[in-house]
Formats: C-alpha cells, structure tokens, sequence
C-alpha cells in the first residue's frame, strides 16, 4: 500500500514539474521572439522579425491546450484555463496576421498585430498572475 502511494506521489510530482518545464520553454520562446520582433521593427529588419513570429508560434504551440495549462494552474486558478486558451488563439491569430501584413508589406499593420500579441500576452498574464 505505502509502495502505491509513493508511486502516485512521485508520479504527481513529475507531472507537476513537466507541465513547469513545458511552461517556462513556452514563456521562454515568446519572450524571445517578441523581443526578435520588436527589434526588427525598430532595426527595418524583416529576417528579425519573421525569426521572431516563428519563436512565437512554437512557444505558444508548446502551451495552448487545456490539459497542459490545466496542470500547470494552482487548483484556485483551474477556472482560468479558458482566459489562457483564448489568449493562445488570439496569439496565433495575430501573428498570422503579422506575417501577411509583412508579405504585403503594411508594416504600420504589421506593427498593430505585434501589439495585439503583447497585448493578449499581459491580458492572460494579468489575469492568471494576479497583476
């Protein structure tokens, strides 16, 4: 009996750090792409910026389900999950809309997608972190 429970506990305790490890990559991701974004932007540098968006794309792909930011969610914040879903989507969205912008190059638009991506990222932020 003591065996199981040792075995649930230590499985707990992995899946607990994992859903961290997930997270702090993911964060880790987008933080760097926005700032590759940001300072292609102020640099006219376009090869920056695409660079950046797919930083975004990959460290938003890596924590944008339920389950994943369930797991990392304190059990008071669990009801929260959807307030970060939808900022993974609006995310997505918008660096969508970043790259065609960029394509036809409305760099003015382009620019306004950046903002609604950091503007998404401290929604969820503010909200889940309690800021």
């Amino acid at each position: 009996m003591k065996l199981g429970k040792l075995l649930i506990a230590g499985f707990l305790a992995f899946s607990v750090a994992q859903a961290e490890d997930v997270m702090q990559k993911s964060m880790s991701m987008m933080e760097e792409g926005m700032t590759q974004i940001q300072q292609g932007f102020l640099n006219n540098n376009i090869a920056l910026i695409e660079n950046g968006t797919k930083l975004v794309n990959e460290g938003n792909s890596l924590f944008n389900k339920k389950e994943v930011i369930g797991q990392y969610l304190t059990e008071e914040k669990k009801h929260l999950v959807n307030v970060a879903v939808n900022a993974s989507k609006r995310i997505t969205l918008d660096v969508n809309v970043l790259n065609l912008n960029l394509e036809e190059k409305a760099y003015i638009k382009a620019s306004n997608a950046y903002s609604d991506i950091l503007n998404a990222c401290s929604s969820c932020h503010a909200l889940v972190r309690n800021w």
